[in-house]
């Protein structure tokens, strides 16, 4: 019997198309996790592509599940989101 929790830098969803420096997004995450509010995480779509540098600004645990709200602080577009998902692909190993 246990209990499993997750300290997570990086958010991943594909829930946001578009979304802008300096505005705040709302998250929603299954499992228990625990990010990071005190320093600037990532957050990356499902397939590893990263988005932007964001900081947490609220998290709550309900249930099996974590709902949140971020801060965007740095877009990643052209050159440097392809080089900073490689990055993250060859870290974590994703195919």
């Amino acid at each position: 019997m246990g209990f499993k929790v997750e300290f997570n830098s990086i958010l991943r969803t594909d829930e946001f198309q578009s979304i802008e420096v300096g505005k705040e997004y709302s998250f929603q995450k299954e499992g228990s996790r625990i990010y990071f509010d005190d320093i600037p995480i990532w957050l990356l779509k499902n397939d590893w592509t990263a988005l932007a540098e964001i900081k947490i600004t609220s998290q709550e645990r309900k249930d099996s599940k974590v709902e949140g709200t971020f801060k965007v602080n740095y877009l990643y577009l052209g050159k440097e989101q392809k080089m900073m998902t490689r990055m993250f692909k060859r870290m974590y190993g994703w195919k």
